[in-house]
Order: structure tokens, then C-alpha cells, then sequence
């Protein structure tokens, strides 16, 4: 009868398992050509910001300062008639295209540069409507702008804020595509030598897969745009979704054994996620929706495919033997070691702070960074920093002695102020008054800078202020100022998110052990490596920026996963010696495949992401030791005994 009623089970299970493996297939058909990659700046703004108000409200009066900069180059000028009338002719095309509202010849007569451009560069300014006040892009209007250059005989270069947001979402596009491969054929290495069984090896694989699937199909339907944060997420998934796997068959394959435990440690990782859902950034709540999705469909894949024992696997026995030679600390002095550690990591804790600069997640070799360069080098600097001030209060021989001032500075390399628009007033200068004439603008022409650089020279200019118009304290806007407000989110987000995950993690974890001295005992080894990565940060001069900012409670949820498991074990058996040969092979092999999955990180163009995988592996390997080494120290010292049952 029980033979009977198990193959009842599997029947049932292997009609499901195709069922719902058709159902993935089709959905990956639907939904995959509809993923869309957006980095702008409103998904990292919470709506509700001041600052958000303060922007609408300029935008309102003086119109937007969304722009594209095109500079022509010809090595004999464009000075002959037949070429000036080429550009005539080029300019009235460009402000043909939709969205376009004005173009203007760069730079224009009444603008105070510091430098003169080159006879043989000829550059046009054009002014589009932004789909949004925090999205200057118009991919469509820079696909149109680029198709028409195309037809002119010159060499050309495009520069904006929405280029360099686009050349973020290529190399969003490139750096997915290119983690996902990579980290499939180290997986499928990795894999193939750790179980040396196909059928091991396929059914692992299908898990992660799955996770993977899971995560897409949940963008899709959900419509939620993947990002530079958000496209880490597959290849963690592919990774963390062997985990599971890897325990089961480390236990003869038998799901059973080990669906505590395992339940347990993916609950926890999604908590890390979790903490990102309650976040004012749009963008953190995409990636926690994504994350808890794709570790969840991991979960799902994986009792679908192995329970309740559909195969009954056997792990290399000298492997095996190996991986359970861990031996049993326990000398008080190792804790000693980890605090003097911790301690010393501390000043680079305090040190940390969040800084933000867009070309750093973009590849230098992008087309668009190096037209970048190439206007910034050759004809100006192109961003504009906006001041406003009250008409009334202000004499315009104060003003300009100010921006004069200003302009000396060595980041401003010009500026155009509503006095050298007062004669247009009603002829076109009205983008420099507001609309009831209590305002005037003022911008200033600086080049694409961190946020704390910004925050400095905003400082700077302030200080200037104070001293050359007494009284009187211009107002600084615009769109580059919100990245300072990205950046203070990203540290609110980062603090908030780190406190939220421990506190829900040792919850759990407190519920699941049921006993305070082991509860007590998994607290230290899985904060402090939380501890060193944080602190080395601060060492290092690193920054918290949009690819660094989960790595705190991410990091957190993911190490507790070997505690679980440990425990787990050390609960069933009261012997650590046991508890360890029982979980080390899937604490160590686990520990390695996911080091070798954030190792694919090191292969970005950008730092950050190089940095991201750099501190994860240092994290996991902290981690492991503090669960190895650590942990059956402390569980020793809090229970006075380690070979008995507690």
C-alpha cells in the first residue's frame, strides 16, 4: 500500500511539474519582449520630497531645462556660405521632430562663457519637452536626432542629461546579458564538478532557473522596469537558487530531511529584500518586489522538483569526506579575534557616506560618454546649475559682480542671468522671469560632478553670495540638484533597510530556534561580517551609490542562511562535531557557488558593480568562517557544553 500510494504522488507530481512548466514557458514568451530597462532619476526620488515641490514649482514658472547639446566637426570650419546654409538647413529639420521646442545655435549670443569654441566646431542647443519633470529622456526624440545626423557629412557629437540616461540603460541592457551568461557557464562548471550526475546537475539547475523565470515574469506582469540595481537580481537568484538543491542532495535527496531548515533560510532571505518595501524610493520597492519573487519562485522550483524524494541521490563520497573534515572550535580567544576585527572596522562605519556620480556606472568605452568627454573638453561644460532670486531686493551691479565671481570658479565655466534677457522680456527672455515678474533666473554651466562635489560647490557659491549680495540669498534649483536628494535618500534607505532586516530576521530566527541561549549565539556571527563590509567601505573611500546600497541587509539575509542550518542540526543531534558534518558540505559548497556567482560582477565596466561583487564575497567568506569557526565557540560558551544535547 505505501508503495502504491507513493507512486500515486509522483504521479500526481510529475503531471504537475509539466503543467506548470508549460505554464512558465508560455509566460516567458509573453512577458519576456516586454521587459524595459529605465534608470531616470524619478524612480530614485521619492514623490513627497521638498525638493520634488521646490523643482515642480521652477519648472511651473520658468519651463523646462531639459536640452540636447550637438556639436559638428570639420577640420576646415564652417565658415563658406554652402556650409552655413547646410546648417540653417539642419537646424530647421531639428526643430521639425516632435517634442522639439526650440533650437538655438550653441552657445547663444548673450551667454558668458569662459571659453570660446573652436572655429571648426559648429554646435546647436536643442530644447525638448520632457515626458515627465523628473525623466529628461526622449529615447524616441535621440533615435530621431541620431537617424538625421546620420545624413549630415560631419562628425558629430550628442551630449544631455537624457544621453547619459540612455547610456545607462545600454549598459543596464549589456551588463544583464552579459552576467547572465557568464554566470550560467561558471554554474554549469561548478555544478557538473561538485555533483557529478547529470540528472543532480539538471534538476539544480531547473531550480535556479526557475527563480530566474519567476523573478521575469513578475517584472513583466508587473510592468516594472528592470535597472542597474535590479540587474544583479538574475544572477543572484541563479546562484542563491542552488542552495536549497544542494542541501537536499547532500541528504540522499530526500527533501524531507532538510524543508525546515531550508524554508526557514528563504524566509530570511526574502526579509532582506522585504526591508526595501517600505521604502519612499520607488526603485528600492521594485527591487524588493523582484528579489522576495525570485528567491520565493527558487523555493517553489525547488519542492516541485524534489519533493517528496524523487531521487535518491548519493554525493561523491570523497567529497563528502572532505567537506566534513570542518573541525570544532573552541577557544574563547577566537571571539576575541572577531571583536578586535570589529573594532578596528568601526572608524570606517562612521566614515561611510553616500555619494552619487552618473558616469561611474557606465563604461568609459560607451559611445556616449565619450562624446561626453569630447564637449566637455571641446566646447564647455554643459550642465546647468540654476539660481532664482527676488527682482526687487536685488541691484544689478551686486548681481553680476556675484556671478562674475561665480564664474571664476574653476567647475562654472559660464553663465546666463534674466539681466541679459531684460531687453526680450516679450520676446523670448520670458524663460528667465517668472510668470508674474517677481522672479529671475540665473544659470550656471557645470560639468557632470558627484554629489558631494555638487554639495561643495553649491557651498562655495553660497558663501560668495553672502559676501556680494548682503541680504540677499539666492535659491539653488534645477534638475541637477536632485541627485543630492538621491543621494540622502540612499543613506536614509541604507540605515532604515539594515535596522528593519535585522530586527524581522532574529525574529524569525528567535520563533524558529525556541531557545534563547542559541538565539543569543547566531546574533554575532552573522552581524559583525555585516560589520567588516560596511567598515571596510569607509576605509576604502567607497561610497554608498545605486549598485552598493543593498548589500547591507541583502547580505544579511543570505549569511544567516548557514546559521539556520547549523543550528538546525546542532537541535537534532546535540553534537556540534555532528551538527557540522551533517551541514557543513552544503554550508561550504553553497558559500562557494554563490562567491563564484557575485564573482561575475567583477567583470563590469563600472566600479560600483565591481565594488558590489567585491564586498559580497568578502561578506560570504566572513560569514562562513563566522559560522564555521565562530558560532560553535559561542554556542559552547552560552550553553557550557558542546558534545551534549542542549
Amino acid at each position: 500500500m505505501e508503495g502504491k500510494a507513493r507512486r500515486s504522488v509522483n504521479g500526481v507530481m510529475t503531471t504537475l511539474r509539466f503543467l506548470i512548466a508549460t505554464v512558465y514557458a508560455v509566460l516567458m514568451i509573453l512577458y519576456l519582449p516586454r521587459l524595459k530597462f529605465d534608470n531616470s532619476l524619478e524612480r530614485w526620488v521619492p514623490p513627497s520630497s521638498p525638493e520634488i515641490v521646490k523643482y515642480k514649482k521652477f519648472l511651473e514658472e520658468f519651463g523646462s531645462d531639459t536640452a540636447l547639446l550637438i556639436v559638428l566637426h570639420d577640420e576646415d570650419g564652417f565658415e563658406t556660405p554652402e556650409k552655413q546654409t547646410k546648417m540653417m538647413d539642419l537646424l530647421d529639420r531639428l526643430a521639425g521632430l516632435p517634442d522639439v521646442k526650440n533650437v538655438l545655435t550653441y552657445p547663444p549670443p548673450l551667454f558668458r562663457l569662459k571659453r570660446v569654441p573652436e572655429k571648426n566646431l559648429f554646435s546647436f542647443l536643442v530644447v525638448f519637452e520632457p515626458p515627465s519633470h523628473l525623466n529628461p529622456n526622449r529615447p524616441e526624440l535621440l533615435k530621431s536626432v541620431r537617424e538625421l545626423l546620420k545624413t549630415v557629412p560631419f562628425e558629430w557629437h550628442l551630449a544631455g542629461t537624457g544621453v547619459l540616461h540612455e547610456a545607462i540603460n545600454e549598459e543596464t541592457k549589456k551588463n544583464a546579458a552579459r552576467f547572465i551568461g557568464l554566470g550560467l557557464i561558471l554554474l554549469t562548471v561548478l555544478m557538473l564538478f561538485v555533483l557529478r550526475s547529470l540528472r543532480a546537475f539538471l534538476m539544480t539547475v531547473g531550480v535556479a532557473a526557475g527563480g530566474v523565470m519567476t523573478l521575469l515574469i513578475t517584472a513583466g506582469i508587473g510592468g516594472i522596469r528592470l535597472s542597474m540595481v535590479t540587474a544583479i537580481l538574475p544572477v543572484l537568484v541563479l546562484f542563491y537558487g542552488t542552495s536549497s538543491s544542494l542541501h537536499v542532495l547532500f541528504h540522499q535527496g530526500d527533501f524531507r530531511k532538510v524543508a525546515s531548515p531550508c524554508f526557514v533560510a528563504i524566509l530570511t532571505t526574502s526579509i532582506g529584500f522585504l526591508s526595501f518595501l517600505f521604502s519612499p524610493v520607488p526603485l528600492l520597492r521594485d527591487f524588493s518586489v523582484l528579489g522576495m519573487a525570485g528567491i520565493a519562485g527558487g523555493f517553489f522550483w525547488a519542492v516541485l522538483l524534489f519533493f517528496p524524494r524523487r531521487y535518491a541521490f548519493e554525493p561523491p563520497a570523497d567529497l563528502v569526506r572532505f567537506l566534513q573534515k570542518t573541525p570544532v572550535f573552541s577557544s574563547p580567544y577566537i571571539l576575541l579575534v572577531f571583536l578586535v576585527v570589529a573594532a578596528a572596522m568601526v572608524p570606517g562605519v562612521l566614515r561611510l557616506r553616500a555619494d552619487i556620480y552618473s558616469l561611474d556606472v557606465i563604461s568609459p568605452s560607451n559611445r556616449w560618454v565619450m562624446d561626453h568627454h569630447y564637449i566637455e573638453n571641446n566646447v564647455c561644460p554643459y550642465l546647468p546649475l540654476e539660481y532664482t532670486v527676488e527682482i526687487e531686493r536685488v541691484k544689478a551691479p551686486e548681481l553680476n559682480d556675484w556671478i562674475a565671481a561665480v564664474c571664476e570658479l574653476e567647475e562654472v565655466a559660464g553663465a546666463v542671468s534674466f539681466l541679459n534677457y531684460s531687453l526680450f522680456r516679450d520676446q523670448g527672455g520670458s524663460a528667465y522671469f517668472s510668470s508674474d515678474g517677481h522672479l529671475g533666473r540665473i544659470t550656471f554651466l557645470i560639468p557632470v560632478l558627484s554629489t558631494g562635489q555638487g554639495i561643495r560647490l553649491v557651498k562655495r557659491i553660497d558663501d560668495l553670495a553672502s559676501r556680494k549680495l548682503p541680504g540677499i540669498r539666492p535659491e539653488v534649483n534645477g534638475y541637477v540638484t536632485l541627485y543630492a536628494v538621491v543621494a540622502e535618500e540612499l543613506r536614509k534607505a541604507f540605515l532604515s533597510s539594515l535596522a528593519l532586516a535585522f530586527i524581522l530576521i532574529f525574529i524569525v530566527m528567535g520563533i524558529y530556534l525556541r531557545n534563547r541561549r542559541l538565539w543569543l549565539a547566531s546574533i554575532l556571527p552573522n552581524a559583525l561580517p555585516i560589520v567588516y563590509i560596511v567598515g571596510l567601505m569607509g576605509w576604502l573611500g567607497l561610497k554608498l551609490n545605486m549598485a552598493t546600497v543593498p548589500i547591507g541587509c541583502l547580505m544579511l539575509g543570505i549569511l544567516v542562511d548557514n546559521t539556520i542550518h547549523l543550528l538546525f542540526w546542532y537541535k537534532n543531534t546535540g553534537s556540534l562535531k555532528a551538527a557540522l558534518q551533517e551541514s557543513a558540505p552544503g554550508m561550504l559548497l553553497t558559500s562557494l557557488i554563490l562567491s563564484t556567482g557575485f564573482s561575475v560582477f567583477l567583470f563590469a565596466a563600472a566600479p560600483p558593480i565591481r565594488f558590489f561583487g567585491i564586498l559580497s564575497i568578502v561578506a560570504l567568506i566572513t560569514g562562513l568562517a563566522g559560522d564555521c569557526i565562530l558560532l560553535p565557540v559561542l554556542v559552547r560558551m552560552v550553553t557550557g557544553h558542546g558534545h551534549g544535547r542542549n
